[in-house]
């Protein structure tokens, strides 16, 4: 059996859809450096700045005791980042809410539709995961921000109930009985969606 190690490389991508994948092009709002979009980071609104709820940035990782699970109930949640920012995060490039100025900094995002699953990987953080097994699909689990790596895995383990993101929808045959950051198929729960996201619905 393998064990699987977390890596900057441990990317969230969007795995499988039956019809085509929602890919939709937004502009990425103001961030520390440290803090910009990277590839397969989990992107919501900016819910922080008013003047800046139709940009992106990555999705607040503040919950949990170790204030790296991904926040719920946000409904502000758009999907996968498909690219990387270029920028360090200041205002430069950027259009205002009601005019466009240029390009702008837009960045591909994959839509957490209701139809498009993802691949993710177990979390070796909060605690570690137990081997892969088949019990896994159909828990709904939070997602962590692994601040080392700085990727999003899947906290398979954790206790905290409350904070689920996502629900495992496959355990991929080749890995079962493995130990570590192994990957898992997902999709995100509808209670975190934006209603953006086409199919999304809520209570």
């Amino acid at each position: 059996m393998a064990d699987w190690n977390i890596s900057s490389g441990s990317k969230v991508r969007p795995y499988r859809n039956y019809h085509s994948p929602h890919i939709r092009h937004y502009e990425e709002s103001t961030a520390a450096s440290s803090d910009v979009i990277a590839l397969g980071d989990v992107v919501t609104f900016d819910t922080v700045v008013a003047t800046a709820s139709h940009r992106i940035l990555r999705a607040p990782s503040s919950g949990g005791t170790g204030t790296n699970l991904m926040q719920v109930d946000i409904q502000s949640l758009l999907g996968v980042a498909l690219q990387a920012s270029t920028s360090d995060g200041s205002a430069t490039g950027l259009s205002s809410a009601v005019a466009i100025t240029g390009q702008g900094r837009k960045i591909a995002v994959c839509l957490a539709c209701p139809d498009q699953e993802f691949l993710g990987y177990a979390s070796t953080m909060v605690p570690a995961s137990s081997a892969a097994n088949l019990i896994l699909v159909g828990r709904e689990v939070p997602l962590v921000h692994d601040r080392t790596s700085k990727v999003y895995t899947l906290a398979t383990a954790n206790a905290t109930a409350a904070l689920p993101a996502v629900v495992i929808t496959e355990v991929p045959e080749h890995v079962l009985g493995d130990s570590g950051a192994y990957p898992l198929v997902f999709k995100f729960l509808s209670t975190n969606l934006s209603f953006a996201v086409p199919g999304a619905e809520r209570a």
